[in-house]
């Protein structure tokens, strides 16, 4: 058997020497010959394969349990299987990245959103209200203003949502889509009739995606606590333009709406 030193085949393989000891040792890369007296190792040319496979894995952040399972795959279809899994993970994480950076530069830049008043009067509406986990929030609204907006003929203004603080404080709540309507709706499938009461808002708006709304929420928050006094009562988002009218979050205007207690005139 065609057999090659640690040495050549870290150069065949370009992994280093370091590296093959340690596959060595975790059971990944296993020489075919180890003198008892020296611990030298060798390997067959036939490993060279497995070598340039575990690299490129290696180059693609796959941990090495992942790895050791792809190379013991019976079939190709199975180790298609497992690395589509896990290049879906990284496409993920790189998602998630690219909305932080956005939301760094964001944060980098002074807000240029204005906090004002609005006395939100009380409205018949349509909703639909469930438990939400914070991060599956924009997936619900989709599903829940697609249902909304095909029950109601005549909505009378935006779709609004109304988050209980403990989306915000325990990452999962009591979450309502609402679109006001003329008169009491009648209940359809998740959809059921909803008073919404006055209530008196600070309010300010933000552009775009929500992955950055954090920014407008900050800005409100101070503003409220500097100048207001905070009443008890779900915030509201506002969607001007939003999941009803299209799915390019970037061209969304979102009204984010803080109730107080208003005392200036």
């Amino acid at each position: 058997m065609a057999s090659l030193s640690i040495g050549d085949f870290s150069r065949a393989t370009h992994l280093g020497v370091k590296a093959l000891r340690h596959y060595h040792q975790v059971g990944l890369l296993v020489p075919v010959e180890v003198d008892d007296t020296t611990g030298y190792r060798r390997y067959a040319a036939g490993q060279i394969g497995d070598a340039l496979l575990i690299k490129r894995f290696r180059d693609l952040d796959l941990p090495l349990e992942h790895i050791r399972a792809l190379l013991d795959a019976e079939t190709v279809r199975e180790r298609t299987e497992l690395l589509d899994g896990h290049l879906r993970r990284l496409i993920g994480d790189l998602d998630r990245l690219q909305k932080a950076t956005a939301g760094l530069a964001a944060l980098l830049q002074p807000s240029t959103a204005e906090v004002s008043f609005r006395a939100a009067p009380a409205v018949h509406g349509a909703a639909i209200t469930a438990s939400v986990n914070t991060d599956s929030i924009t997936p619900w609204l989709f599903g829940a203003a697609a249902e909304l907006m095909a029950a109601v003929n005549r909505p009378q203004g935006p779709l609004t949502g109304l988050y209980d603080d403990e989306v915000f404080t325990e990452g999962k709540g009591q979450s309502t889509l609402y679109v006001a309507t003329e008169v009491p709706a009648a209940p359809l499938g998740r959809v059921v009739p909803l008073h919404i009461p006055a209530a008196e808002l600070c309010v300010i708006t933000h552009h775009g995606a929500h992955a950055t709304i954090d920014q407008q929420y900050a800005t409100l928050g101070a503003h409220v606590a500097r100048h207001e006094i905070s009443t008890p009562g779900p915030i509201r988002e506002t969607y001007l333009t939003g999941p009803g009218d299209t799915t390019d979050q970037n061209t969304w205007v979102t009204e984010i709406g803080w109730p107080i207690f208003h005392t200036r005139i």
